[in-house]
């Protein structure tokens, strides 16, 4: 089983304003993927919501998002994409998003680390 999740991640820019990033990804083991970002932020991280499936539909769903999505994609050193949709898409629109991609194929489930 994979799990495609969500995480919002609030950071200070260097101009002091407060922006909001959605990060997306997928990952058959949680537990390892959540001590990697908490590694990199150096605080507690707790994905806003995580779906459950086989690996395959799971892998599809995020070759979907990042086509979607790819003009919103954060794009840093050297032009590298990464799996961080910037603040102008609200969390809220890739949530509703992702439930419109899945319809009933997978069900959301709540992890607290």
């Amino acid at each position: 089983m994979h799990y495609f999740y969500l995480w919002v991640h609030r950071f200070v820019s260097d101009d002091d304003q407060i922006i909001a990033r959605t990060c997306f990804g997928i990952t058959s083991d949680i537990d390892r993927r959540i001590h990697g970002y908490e590694g990199h932020v150096g605080h507690s991280v707790r994905f806003k919501n995580i779906w459950i499936g086989p690996e395959r539909p799971i892998r599809e769903l995020e070759t979907k998002i990042k086509a979607d999505f790819g003009d919103y994609l954060f794009c840093g050193h050297q032009n590298f994409r990464y799996e961080w949709i910037t603040e102008e898409i609200s969390y809220e629109q890739i949530y509703n998003w992702v439930m419109w991609e899945i319809g009933d194929e997978f069900n959301p489930i709540k992890l607290h680390a």
